[in-house]
């Protein structure tokens, strides 16, 4: 797809946003774990894992400890609230994409 995308943005969270729900998946079946092991396990670069790790830490979904990360009991006590949210924001792209692709397609 070309640079010019009015969905590259949009794409490239995505892409993020996939990175992080591989390592809470990857940190469900096994934790703790340091970024080596994450990243053996899931085949994402350490400096990806680094910059996951921190934005999972600062939105309270994993903690440190001295083994590695965890998930907080927050982030799972919170399950039906997360996955609303998620539905929230698909609808959203959803309509945008149904608003754009009627745009197009009437000219």
């Amino acid at each position: 797809m070309e640079d010019y995308s009015i969905f590259k943005e949009i794409n490239e969270d995505a892409d993020t946003l996939n990175r992080h729900v591989l390592i809470i998946k990857t940190l469900l079946h096994e934790q703790p774990l340091g970024i080596i092991k994450i990243s053996q396990q899931t085949g994402i670069p350490e400096h990806k894992i680094r910059y996951s790790l921190r934005i999972l830490e600062r939105d309270g979904i994993i903690e440190a400890s001295r083994e590695g990360a965890i998930l907080t009991s927050t982030f799972l006590d919170r399950r039906d609230e997360i996955l609303k949210y998620g539905r929230d924001v698909i609808d959203k792209i959803e309509s945008i994409y149904n608003d754009i692709k009627n745009i197009l397609e009437s000219k």
